[in-house]
């Protein structure tokens, strides 16, 4: 590890945050007391749970109400694709590379340095979640959890709007997202019968069986959704198959993992009439369905006070008026959302898990910026 960041820019943090190997539970721990250790010297209280998400507080004389940061640090790992050290930054004309770089440590780094210099806030409470296991999951106390969800069951933020600093930058400009999709999962099993493969005849081939059902699920349409211009698009996926249990043997049972978005212009309700729907359609086809806890999409209004003071800020440091989209993936905007924290998605970033991933410094630069007019007292 190198020594200490230097704080006069966000890029130093950036660097000794992508030295962290935030794929795994060490790093995870590792990132998280060393973010933890920063905000404390800020004059925050601090407090690290045990999935290592890291919460800091700070209340300022002078300022009103109460203000939610959020962003995550952990990433997903590095693949073979990487021509790179994924974690050593390194620059390249005015993009710097690393694991994390883009989602969401470069976010991680710009809410560090302007805590740094901000001596008076606008608002009386800054409660700042840095989250863990947003890229990952983890099993804990017999559940599978995510870190903001796991965060929020256990404690009642003062905040009742804030930002969820992800990637947002688009063609060079940020941009902000008014609300993301939701997410549901299901599971389809075919029952077959097992046969010796010396006379398949005596058996039911189920992998064969799934095949149906996955046509049957393949004609469903994708669903679109435009704000300002900018396109939403999701459609059902078929993430994993198994089945069968040796090579010689008629596989008596296949299942499927799918995963639907949810846009916020649709219903949960709705996408499960159109997946019943279609496989009412296999014929003489044994088969199961169990779906997952759903997870809900949102959209909060344009007029809304955060909103106003995240496009505000952009144009008065940037100079234009950003324009509006939603996100077909989830954030942990939709945990805050349903805990009612109104909250718009902002941040420098631009790509994600993509083999030498990395950030534009001019965009960092600028929305460190940004994010220093909506907090900072006297602007």
């Amino acid at each position: 590890m190198s020594t200490a960041p230097n704080h006069s820019n966000p890029v130093g943090i950036l660097r000794k945050l992508i030295e962290f190997p935030t794929y795994e539970k060490s790093g995870m721990q590792e990132c998280a007391d060393f973010i933890a250790t920063e905000t404390r010297r800020l004059g925050f209280k601090v407090e690290v749970d045990k999935l290592n998400n890291v919460f800091a507080e700070r209340t300022y004389p002078g300022g009103d109400g109460a203000f939610l940061i959020n962003c995550h640090f952990d990433t997903v790992p590095s693949t073979p694709r990487w021509t790179k050290d994924p974690l050593h930054a390194s620059l390249e004309e005015n993009r710097l590379h690393g694991l994390g770089a883009s989602d969401d440590k470069g976010s991680a780094a710009s809410i560090l340095h302007v805590l740094a210099k901000l001596e008076f806030c606008r608002f009386r409470k800054l409660e700042v979640l840095f989250s863990n296991y947003e890229d990952n999951n983890t099993a804990f106390e017999a559940e599978t959890w995510l870190g903001t969800p796991y965060f929020l069951r256990h404690h009642h933020l003062e905040s009742q709007c804030g930002i969820n600093v992800e990637g947002t930058v688009e063609k060079d400009r940020l941009m902000v997202s008014l609300g993301c999709g939701g997410r549901v999962g299901f599971k389809v099993t075919t029952v077959g019968k097992e046969a010796h493969s010396s006379d398949p005849r005596k058996g039911r081939n189920a992998i064969y069986d799934m095949v149906k059902v996955i046509e049957a699920l393949r004609k469903l349409p994708p669903v679109l959704m435009t704000l300002d211009g900018h396109e939403a698009y999701t459609e059902l996926n078929v993430s994993k198959i198994q089945g069968g249990i040796a090579i010689n043997i008629v596989p008596g049972e296949c299942e499927i993992t799918c995963e639907r978005r949810v846009l916020p212009n649709e219903e949960w309700a709705s996408v499960k009439e159109q997946v019943e729907g279609a496989l009412n359609t296999v014929k003489d086809v044994e088969f199961n369905v169990s779906y997952m806890n759903a997870q809900k999409s949102y959209l909060i209004p344009r007029d809304h006070p955060v909103v106003a003071l995240a496009t505000e800020s952009i144009r008065q440091v940037l100079g234009y008026s950003p324009e509006f989209k939603v996100e077909s993936g989830r954030t942990d905007s939709t945990y805050l959302n349903e805990a009612n924290i109104k909250t718009v998605i902002i941040g420098p970033g631009e790509v994600a898990h993509i083999a030498d991933e990395y950030i534009n410094l001019k965009r960092l630069e600028e929305f460190t910026q940004v994010l220093y007019h909506m907090l900072a007292r006297g602007n």
